[in-house]
């Protein structure tokens, strides 16, 4: 027998008169009975048990014994009074019970009324085992005259209907276990399980390390890039055009320095991403070896915290509704996606390629060309300052002498940097022609009006400067093209690519990569575990009744009911998980086993269908820990529940069934009844006018009144046993 917190002992069966003997015949420590035991007996049976009585009150445990005698007693004298066994003396209390029915009775001196009472001995059993009930109602009866009473009972139950709770309990089981169509309306995927991997997938430490040989690569090649274009910026400017050969020098130099960093860098970082993926994928080289290329250490796994992120995440997907069989396939498909997720340094090889090559050609970069363009732009202009030179007048042919050597010289300083080649002639050749074309004109068609010498001086003297400013334009273009031909600007972008992509594999794949693989293991573990569940819920749903499918509830209290069915149902997925999450937040490696899954499951629902045909669905199971939806459900079943505050109203002198016959009523002593009212814990109590000052508040489904009414002393005689008789 169980050690509840009341013992029921009925010795009115065989099973309770063996262990009766057992308490007799052993140790008491062996039985282990609690310290309130509830006898059942029949009247006529008190004298013959009157042993078992003495034996269960020597017991050291036992504090308090409630015997419920049943049966008939005889005031005529001829026939038996109530015997109270003497053994129970200190220690246990009476309750005396009529063989029938009982009666509808007030009280007092009030006869008992017409028909059958509707509350019967098996609800007074019920009602004392609550540990609190029997409390009070050992206290009451313990100072009556020979502590025995008869009781009067009134008594109402907030229950559901056994076949609504097997249809919705159908019903939830296949609203967990659906697939396909009938899933849709249950199963849109969340983000819930999304937002765990994306958490675990962000690494703590995104750069390089400081000093490392990658760390200097990337710098060394990003310095000399910005060197090289500041090189160019510089040959760009005065200083370039008068620079002759030795700028062009520097700019080469800087050139060929940036294209041998970038080329270093290149396969420093194609090394450490490709270690990366060998890494990852085969564990070799050791993370040791890419941290000594410059890689920071894989941020550490937080397993508890990792554990109860993967836990919210699979209660909140299942208390939104989603499907068992969804919650498996999300789970499985991103705990392979992370497993087998390629490294970026695959994916973007192929647009790192060009990189050799820009690097190469910046190496041996192209030869500066200055013609067709930007020389023959120059070409009006020579034409205009030679005709304008020679047309000033007083001055005649003498400009020249300046003017022709004027542009050979700039002609000589924006080619300076040219190959020697034919088009260095047609420079030459075309400079001479638009010289001498210019010449010409002026002097064929001199100005039609005089200045003063020194004006026209002045004029030539702007003339010149227009020829020098119109020089060093062109040497602008010609180092802009020069500038445009070179890789350089891909150089740079691609440097840049590189780098950025060292930064998001560090970032998405080596950073998190311990965490990322244990949540991949992690997510597998729990599909594996629901994938179990869902076996074990679809042998359930194939087992069940047709018979038991075929009802239709509505309302609040089918809703209620609902609610608390499949808040049950996930409390016993989350059970069946816990081993996995107490895995997962363990540093153990994981291994998937399912069968132990399997075979909690088995039990889980074994327990629950044993609880619901025992304890009712009120009862808060063990592994349950949230009571919403059951106080939810109790408000709604409470709310359409009238008997149950009128209860809660009734006194000492209220019609309720007196569990004794009518001609019973006046063997009983009306005056010193005493009352006790007890009521469900989820019961929201009213205003109580008139009824008990207290209300017991129990575990179960039910609210009630319990009258006790002492006996008449004569009708009461304590039985004893000699010493002998009790051995």
């Amino acid at each position: 027998m169980n050690p509840d917190p009341v013992m029921t002992l009925d010795l009115r069966t065989p099973e309770g008169q063996a262990y009766a003997q057992n308490l007799q015949r052993r140790n008491a420590p062996e039985l282990g009975p609690s310290s309130r035991v509830l006898v059942v007996d029949t009247t006529d049976a008190l004298s013959e048990h009157h042993v078992y009585f003495e034996r269960l009150a020597r017991l050291p445990q036992v504090t308090g014994v409630v015997l419920v005698a049943v049966g008939g007693i005889d005031p005529t004298g001829d026939g038996p009074t109530l015997r109270t066994p003497s053994a129970l003396a200190g220690v246990g209390v009476t309750l005396w019970v009529g063989d029938g029915p009982g009666v509808p009775w007030e009280g007092g001196s009030q006869r008992p009324g017409a028909g059958r009472g509707e509350s019967t001995v098996d609800d007074l059993l019920a009602a004392l085992r609550f540990p609190k009930v029997f409390d009070r109602v050992f206290a009451d009866v313990g100072v009556m005259p020979h502590q025995a009473a008869n009781p009067g009972l009134a008594v109402d139950y907030a229950t559901v209907e056994p076949g609504m709770m097997r249809a919705l309990k159908l019903r939830a089981l296949r609203q967990l276990v659906a697939t396909g169509v009938a899933a849709r309306l249950h199963d849109r995927e969340s983000t819930e399980l999304t937002s765990v991997v994306r958490s675990a997938t962000e690494g703590d430490a995104t750069s390089v390390r400081q000093g490392s040989p990658l760390h200097e690569a990337m710098a060394t090649a990003q310095r000399e890039l910005q060197a090289a274009a500041r090189s160019i910026e510089r040959w760009r400017s005065w200083r370039g055009l008068f620079g002759l050969t030795k700028a062009h020098r520097v700019v080469l130099d800087r050139l060929s320095a940036a294209g041998d960093a970038l080329l270093r860098h290149h396969r420093v970082a194609r090394r450490a991403l490709e270690d990366v993926d060998s890494s990852l994928g085969e564990g070799y080289p050791p993370p040791s070896e890419l941290v000594e290329q410059g890689l920071p250490t894989p941020a550490p796994v937080n397993s508890e915290e990792m554990a109860e992120s993967v836990r919210k995440a699979v209660t909140t997907e299942l208390i939104g509704g989603r499907t068992l069989p969804g919650i498996a396939e999300q789970a499985r498909r991103l705990g392979n996606q992370l497993g087998a997720a390629r490294s970026l340094a695959v994916t973007e090889q192929d647009s790192a390629a060009d990189l050799e090559t820009w690097a190469r050609g910046l190496i041996s970069p192209p030869p500066v060309k200055v013609w067709p363009a930007p020389v023959a732009h120059l070409l009006p202009v020579m034409v205009l300052t030679c005709l304008l030179g020679t047309a000033l007048p007083g001055l005649g042919a003498w400009p020249l002498l300046l003017m022709i050597p004027l542009w050979t010289g700039l002609i000589a300083l924006l080619s300076v940097n040219s190959p020697v080649d034919i088009d260095l002639g047609l420079i030459y050749g075309a400079m001479a022609f638009a010289s001498a074309v210019g010449a010409a004109i002026g002097l064929r068609y001199p100005a039609g009006f005089s200045f003063e010498t020194l004006v026209s001086a002045g004029i030539l003297v702007l003339l010149v400067s227009v020829s020098v400013v119109s020089s060093y334009l062109a040497w602008r273009s010609v180092v802009d093209r020069w500038r445009d031909a070179i890789p350089l600007r891909k150089a740079v972008n691609a440097n840049k690519r590189l780098s950025e992509q060292v930064s998001r594999t560090i970032e998405q794949r080596w950073s998190p990569a311990d965490r990322v693989r244990r949540l991949a293991d992690s997510l597998l573990v729990v599909a594996g575990g629901v994938d179990a569940v869902v076996e074990v819920f679809t042998d359930v749903i194939e087992h069940v009744k047709d018979s038991d499918s075929e009802h239709t509830f509505g309302g609040d209290r089918s809703a209620g009911l609902a609610e608390v069915l499949h808040h049950d149902l996930v409390a016993i997925t989350l059970e069946v998980l816990r081993p996995s999450f107490d895995a997962i937040a363990s540093r153990m490696p994981l291994s998937g086993d399912s069968h132990r899954s399997l075979l909690r499951a088995q039990e889980l629902v074994a327990d629950y269908n044993d609880h619901l045909e025992h304890s009712g669905l009120r009862e808060l199971p063990a592994f349950v820990t949230d009571e919403g939806p059951r106080r939810r459900l109790a408000a709604t079943l409470w709310q359409s529940s009238a008997s149950s505050r009128r209860i809660l109203q009734l006194t000492e002198r209220s019609r309720m069934t007196q569990l004794c016959a009518a001609e019973d009523v006046r063997l009983l002593q009306a005056d010193g009844a005493r009352l006790v009212h007890f009521a469900s814990a989820d019961m929201d109590l009213p205003p109580i006018d008139g009824g008990s000052d207290e209300v017991i508040r129990t575990k179960g489904d039910a609210v009630g009144a319990l009258r006790l009414t002492p006996i008449l002393a004569r009708y009461v005689q304590r039985e004893v046993h000699a010493q002998g008789e009790a051995q």
